[in-house]
């Protein structure tokens, strides 16, 4: 695959068809203050345990069956004819107005107690089966509840060999505080924050919710391919959700303007997409579970491998690139000047540090690093992860070579197809706020 094209002049891609095309904090390997930090707008949160829903339904009992009565002899009258037959309702009637005798009515009235107390006798043998039935159907659910891991959970032991996920990446960065519109980034000394946004494709075509990560990079920039393993770049959860307009881009990334009480007002510029492309996370066959491994990729298609400028070469954005990528125990302690403070760190639950990391890592019995596997481990606030560059092109490393070529495919027509407007598009920006100055590879 192609490395660092040289800088050429940039021109804008014709538009053929646009194209329709995801918990909140920062880290950063330096010192950094609140008021650099990128606001985030409210969202729809998925936290760290999901309930199912419990269904419960009781069996209707089938109703008793009753004997037909006994064929009834025609009465004869007193004129020697045969009285015509009574219906069952008539009988009854005139079995109320009667008088019976009293052995009659005593023979009667014992048999219609004696099938009451019978009856009476068999429901009560079924209440006290149905009952225990139920209490013991809630005794095994109760134990069940706290024998297995919530859904959500078991969603995150379940690891999977190959593509965990595919979908559309974008890099952005946003100038530092007071570099005004008339005030030209000029390098990444004027850089504040670099993020990176996840926009996974979705399973089910008929979905309509886009779900988004957002990271945020401590060194402002991607950890550069050619020194290989041995820049490796803290990074960290800071927004995630299931509906990517809740997100409200425009307002995330946007400009700021408030006060402060030592330096008075305030302005930050909003940030500039810097570059887009296709991604997969993919995590090949171990050959033992301590060598699973999940791979970042991605190709870039805005700006064009041929179109690279000056900002991306900065960034460490490649046409082409490839990181490992581990996400850290929330129970190990971090490097001095790294990583997030102990109360913002994401809580994964006792049940998935345990059976994931191997437990407490400070008190030696589980490891500090693991591959993210199922792509779910990242969709925690706080998540702490490094980023590990790799030298070898991403054919090389992503052995489903149906998948890779497919993503090299599209990510091509896409950056024939698509325009930077189009992009901005897709985020839902204005390029009246956003200009594409920076994704056509020129400061701004």
């Amino acid at each position: 695959m192609p490395g660092k094209p040289a800088t050429k002049s940039h021109q804008p891609i014709n538009v053929d068809s646009p194209a329709t095309r995801t918990r909140s904090k920062t880290t950063d390997n330096e010192a950094t203050q609140d008021d650099d930090a990128m606001p985030i707008s409210p969202t729809v949160e998925t936290g760290s345990k999901r309930k199912e829903d419990e269904v419960s339904a009781e069996d209707e009992e089938d109703p008793l069956g009753e004997n037909e009565p006994a064929a009834k002899k025609a009465k004869v009258g007193d004129d020697g004819h045969a009285q015509p037959k009574k219906s069952e309702d008539e009988d009854e009637e005139e079995a109320d107005v009667k008088p019976k005798s009293g052995a009659s009515r005593g023979r009667r009235a014992s048999k219609a107690g004696g099938a009451r107390g019978k009856a009476s006798t068999t429901a009560k043998k079924e209440e006290d089966e149905k009952a225990k039935k139920e209490e013991a159907s809630e005794d095994a659910e109760m134990h069940d509840e706290e024998a297995k891991p919530a859904a959500g959970d078991e969603d995150l032991m379940q690891e999977v060999n190959g593509v965990l996920e595919r979908g559309h990446i974008y890099f952005f960065y946003r100038p530092k505080i007071d570099v005004g519109p008339e005030d030209e980034v000029h390098d990444l000394d004027d850089v504040s924050k670099f993020h990176i946004l996840l926009l996974p494709r979705e399973s089910e075509a008929s979905s309509k919710k886009q779900r988004f990560r957002l990271f945020t990079i401590g060194k402002k920039r991607l950890p550069d391919r050619a020194k290989g393993g041995r820049e490796v770049f803290w990074a960290s959860m800071q927004k995630f959700g299931d509906d990517f307009t809740e997100f409200k881009a425009a307002e995330a990334m946007g400009p700021r303007d408030y006060e402060t009480k030592t330096k008075g007002k305030r302005h930050n510029e909003p940030a500039r997409v810097a570059g887009r492309g296709q991604y997969a996370l993919f995590s090949p066959k171990p050959d033992t579970p301590s060598q699973r491994a999940t791979h970042l990729l991605y190709y870039l298609t805005h700006p064009s491998p041929d179109e690279i400028g000056e900002v991306q070469e900065e960034l460490s954005i490649y046409a082409s690139g490839s990181f490992l990528v581990q996400i850290k125990n929330p129970k190990a302690s971090n490097p001095p000047q790294a990583g997030l403070r102990h109360d913002k760190k994401a809580d994964y639950g006792e049940e998935v540090v345990e059976e994931k990391f191997g437990g407490d890592a400070e008190a030696g019995t589980g490891r500090r690093f693991i591959a993210p596997n199922p792509a779910s481990m990242l969709d925690f606030e706080g998540t702490e992860m490094l980023l590990i560059p790799e030298k070898h092109d991403v054919e090389e490393i992503m052995t489903d070579e149906k998948t890779e070529q497919a993503i090299e495919k599209e990510a091509t027509e896409e950056a024939h197809h698509l325009s930077p407007k189009d992009v901005l598009k897709e985020l839902r920006l204005n390029e009246k706020t956003f200009p594409v100055t920076a994704l056509e590879g020129d400061w701004l």
